[in-house]
């Protein structure tokens, strides 16, 4: 008897710790099991986080270019190419708001402000996307934010700068010479307001019509031509025909899109000399255009104040 009473006495005290010890081993598991829910739910959501960036950063990006090359979407009195930095910031967001609409981003609450900087024509999307975290809720983050942020320029190609002068000689008889195919490296797309510039002297304004063609037609986009300075726009045997400079608006002749450019000349050896005349003039002497410039084009910038500019293209302005 009296060696069984020390056994029990110690029983009696163990059981109290074993209690202690098994809730001090509970709290450690639960510990651990937040850790562990915690670290899968970083890397879940260092994953998440890096696709949804990546998916911003490019909607932010066709957002700003789309922006930008609706940057001169207003024409003056002469049809000269004016800037409209609201509309073209109206234009960004919008487009911004379609691309999220119909990509994985529309579940990330994805938005987006659109600034302009008038120095060099620039249109800025700065972007931004959250991604809800319950994983990480235990450790008191409930969401993280996706951020991007892009700058496009407006920019127009000079299609002449490689190729010179276009000279139209025609030859009788020759039907093929009476016209002049460009093909345009970059496709031209109808945007807001004048698409393309074309520039004769004000001198020997000679009759053309430009027409706009993919791989398979052609449309005449004369008769939304407005003129420049003392250039005429006449009817020359039921056709519209331009003499001189003039600006060209795609979607006036129904045409969205143009992978080269026709220019014809009217077979009629009259000029006029600024905005004077017609005078008569021999045979051969060419159509000559001097320079075309195409609209509604942007290139990417690095920030809102560094724009480079890509060979062939030049400021708008």
């Amino acid at each position: 008897m009296l060696n069984q009473s020390p056994q029990l006495s110690i029983s009696r005290h163990t059981r109290p710790f074993r209690r202690k010890q098994r809730g001090a081993n509970l709290a450690i598991l639960c510990a651990v099991a937040v850790m562990i829910i915690g670290f899968m739910g970083i890397s879940i959501y260092t994953g998440l986080h890096a696709f949804i960036e990546g998916d911003l950063q490019r909607a932010s990006m066709n957002a700003a270019m789309a922006g930008a090359a609706a940057y001169y979407g207003k024409t003056d009195g002469s049809g000269k190419p004016t800037p409209d930095s609201g509309g073209a910031q109206g234009i960004a967001t919008s487009t911004f708001n379609a691309i999220v609409s119909n990509s994985s981003l529309g579940g990330f609450s994805a938005t987006a402000t659109a600034s302009s900087n008038d120095t060099n024509d620039s249109i800025t999307i700065t972007a931004k996307a959250g991604i809800p975290t319950p994983l990480l809720t235990p450790l008191g983050i409930s969401s993280i934010e996706s951020n991007a942020k892009s700058t496009a320029r407006a920019l127009r190609y000079d299609l002449t700068q490689f190729t010179g002068p276009l000279k139209i000689q025609p030859v009788d008889g020759n039907i093929g010479s009476y016209s002049k195919v460009v093909q345009l490296t970059f496709p031209l797309v109808d945007g807001p307001g004048t698409d393309i510039y074309v520039e004769q002297d004000a001198a020997m304004q000679q009759g053309y019509v430009l027409e706009a063609c993919n791989n398979t037609e052609c449309y005449n986009l004369t008769p939304g031509a407005t003129k420049v300075g003392s250039s005429q726009v006449l009817t020359v045997n039921g056709m519209p025909v331009v003499y001189g400079t003039a600006t060209f608006d795609l979607g006036k002749a129904g045409v969205r899109k143009a992978s080269k450019l026709r220019i014809t000349h009217c077979n009629q050896f009259d000029f006029f000399n600024a905005g004077a005349g017609p005078t008569p003039t021999p045979t051969g002497t060419p159509l000559t255009i001097r320079r075309i410039y195409l609209f509604g084009y942007a290139g990417t910038c690095v920030d809102d104040k560094t724009c480079p500019i890509p060979a062939g293209f030049s400021p708008v302005e």
